[in-house]
Parts: C-alpha cells; structure tokens; sequence
C-alpha cells in the first residue's frame, strides 16, 4: 500500500466538485441539540431547520466518537497506505483528539497503515486550503513527507477572518468567551474577527455591513506579502451578494490566482449563525 489519501472535516466548507476533482475525503461533522444528532448535511439539516435551530440556547459540537474514525480509516485504506486527515481547529473542537485515538485503532489493526492528524489551527477554506494543497501535492506525485510538510506550510501561512452578525450564536458552543467579552463592549456592531494560527484574533468591531466588508478587505491587503500569488477564498452565510461582490473585487487583484465563493455548510450556518461573511487566503510559498 502505497497510494496516499486526503481527508478533512465538513467544516471546511470544501465545494463538492474540487473535493471530488482532487480526491479529498470529506468527513461530515456532526451537532447535538437536545436528544437529536444531526450529521453536517442538507439531508440533514435543511435550511428551515438551521433556521429553527440557530434559536436554540444551547447546541453540543462534540465530534464524533473515535470508532467513527477508525472505520473511515479502514475505508480509506482499501487503496492508501498514508491518510493525511487535515482535522478541525482543535481550540474549537476535540476532533483531532477523537481522531487521533481512532488512527491509533486503525494503524493497530492494518500493519504498516500510516495515519497523520493535522491541526488545521483554522476553519473554513482556511482549513480547505491546506487539504487542498495536500491533494495537490499527491497528484504531483510527491511522497507522504511531502505531502504533510506542504499541508503544514500552508496552515502556517493560511488567514481566515470574518464578519460575524453576533458572537452570540457562537458562544452557545462555550468556546469564545473571550471575544464575546470584546464584542459586547458595544452596542448594534459587526465583530470582525480572525481563526489562525490556532487562535482567535479579534480584529475590529464595524457598524455596518458595508465597512466589515471593507476591513475584510483591508486584512487580505494587509496580511498578504507583497507581489505573493494569493489563493483565496469567499464564504458565506445567508450573504450571498456581498459574497459575489467581495470575490468580484479580489479576482480583479493581479496577484490573486485563485478564487473560490463557498456557502457555510448547514453545521457551520447553524453554529455561527446567519448574516456571515468570511475570507481564507495564503499567498505561495
């Protein structure tokens, strides 16, 4: 078994068809609310129940248990012999905990099965990119210490910020009391805020949809190297329009060399709340 595989979790708002293009693994994460379990998908959660669910005062974002993971390894090693899983940003969830227990199980079980859990140290596209580039690097043919070293180049580069409608919605999850502190501060204001480098950054508080989607901006200006090829990204929750018009602005950039519009994943709309506009980006090495 030599052939590699790439995985990571929903949450990273992968669109279906670059997923499928470049043979990424796309883990569905799951959400509790009361004594139901819904997996992240459309089946599952379709948009009147995100909507119903977003008014829920508490939700549960444990990650599976590890015999989930251990049996998509199994999966996965009917044709790879190394699973490179790129999992979710481990300050908001156990995944890679969970995760890494189930690899362990897997690798006991399969001989010389080689299983590798990456921290994203993000989410969304943030999270994507750094898959993709993995899967770019095996379709180059590089060997498995290629690949994750390309995978953590790209995690130690990649910036995700947002403009968030309310922390509140987030802060059911218990995870952001920090930044809901800050936001509060101020009255009707859009937090703008960062998920890198396995933290959360508070950026700017905004009055308006319109200037978060300005400082948006401004933070891929600032924090792109000059003259860098720029890999980006757009997401969004319930924000279409400023989501087109953001992208349309920076595939007008001369250096941006790929750009992406994603839609939040129904976990994602429903952990974060409606009214989200995001950017992941990171240049080239």
């Amino acid at each position: 078994m030599n052939d590699i595989a790439v995985a990571t979790d929903s949450v990273a708002c992968l669109p279906e068809a670059l997923a499928t293009q470049h043979a990424i693994r796309v883990i569905p994460v799951r959400v509790t609310v009361g004594d139901s379990v819904y997996e992240d998908s459309v089946d599952d959660l379709p948009p009147d129940v995100v909507r119903r669910l977003q008014s829920e005062p508490l939700i549960d974002t444990t990650p599976w248990p590890p015999e989930h993971y251990y049996r998509i390894y199994l999966e996965l090693a009917r044709t790879a012999g190394c699973i490179l899983h790129v999992a979710a940003f481990s300050r908001f969830t156990s995944t890679s905990e969970l995760a890494r227990v189930g690899a362990a199980m897997a690798q006991a079980k399969l001989q010389g099965l080689r299983v590798e859990l990456l921290d994203s140290a993000s989410t969304g596209m943030g999270q994507g990119f750094v898959a993709l580039a993995a899967a770019r690097e095996v379709a180059r043919g590089g060997d498995f210490q290629a690949v994750v070293e390309v995978a953590e180049r790209v995690r130690a580069s990649a910036r995700s910020v947002f403009a968030l409608e309310s922390l509140g919605y987030l802060a059911r999850t218990g995870r952001v009391g920090r930044l809901y502190g800050w936001a509060s501060s101020m009255l009707k204001v859009t937090p703008v805020v960062g998920l890198y480098a396995g933290a959360e950054h508070p950026i700017a508080l905004v009055r308006s949809p319109a200037q978060a989607a300005r400082r948006l901006l401004a933070f891929v200006e600032q924090h792109a190297p000059q003259g860098a090829r720029l890999h980006v990204a757009i997401m969004d929750s319930g924000r279409p329009g400023e989501a087109a018009e953001l992208a349309r602005v920076l595939r007008n950039r001369p250096h941006v060399v790929e750009c992406h519009t994603v839609s939040f994943t129904p976990v994602m709309q429903l952990v974060a709340g409606p009214g989200v506009l995001g950017v992941a980006f990171y240049p080239e090495q």
